[in-house]
């Protein structure tokens, strides 16, 4: 397993799976451990709360609902975007910038191909390009590593389906270099030709206006006041479409 993968983690977007497989049906524990060992120097109850993170890693699309809509675990600062201000090994008041993904529940949704829970985070505002509320670090991503959301959903060979995702739910698609997935010379990068051209398509051309519209109304708003949309003043197709329930 490469260095600064979470466990069970497929090398260059493997079959997750087998992987899932390997782990003995601990997933979740042994994910919430790799997660403190990574971030958090305290007892593993006060840690950052990662139910989240199993429940994208397994695919447990109720689990993830239930936690979306749990006041509790709002409360206490859990977030579908990570936050890395709660569980820094450096003694500073500053926010430690995000250096990797894998930590990110977009990330292991997307890596072990679980669409649902992909889709269920982006529609309660996760960030699609880092999946961070904190500061990012581009140049302190490992080297071969991507960089952002898109260029993962690239790399681990998911359906076009994931990327069409991220394009409704506003990515910056200049972010991902093209280039370097095409001419990989380590051969871990295993991109389905599809879900490139789909992505190659979209940054070719504009987005259209509704489409910008939504995106902009949906940050506007920001994550913790998504569920507002379904009172205001505009037909229900429009409050729909903001929610992206038929989309």
């Amino acid at each position: 397993m490469a260095e600064g993968s979470p466990p069970g983690a497929a090398p260059g977007g493997g079959d997750p799976a087998a992987s899932l497989g390997a782990s003995g049906g601990h997933a979740g524990r042994n994910l919430k451990e790799w997660l403190r060992e990574q971030f958090c120097d305290h007892p593993l109850e006060h840690c950052e709360d990662t139910r989240l993170h199993d429940a994208a890693y397994v695919g447990d699309l109720p689990t993830l609902k239930s936690l979306l809509q749990e006041e509790s675990f709002q409360r206490y600062g859990a977030d579908v975007d990570v936050n890395h201000h709660l569980a820094s090994r450096v003694s500073s008041l500053s926010l430690r910038p995000l250096t990797t993904l894998v930590v990110c529940p977009l990330y292991i949704s997307a890596a072990y191909h679980n669409l649902q829970c992909f889709r269920l985070l982006l529609q309660a505002g996760a960030n699609p390009d880092f999946n961070c509320c904190g500061p990012i670090n581009i140049q302190g991503f490992s080297r071969g590593s991507p960089v952002c959301v898109m260029d993962a959903v690239l790399r681990h060979g998911c359906d076009a389906a994931f990327i069409h995702l991220l394009i409704d739910f506003g990515a910056n698609l200049n972010l991902v270099k093209v280039e370097a997935l095409e001419f990989d010379s380590t051969g871990r990068v295993k991109v389905n030709p599809e879900a490139l051209q789909v992505f190659k398509e979209a940054r070719g051309r504009a987005r259209s206006l509704l489409s910008l519209c939504r995106i902009a109304v949906r940050r506007i708003l920001g994550k913790s006041r998504l569920d507002l949309i379904h009172i205001l003043p505009v037909p229900d197709p429009i409050k729909q479409f903001l929610l992206h329930e038929h989309s």
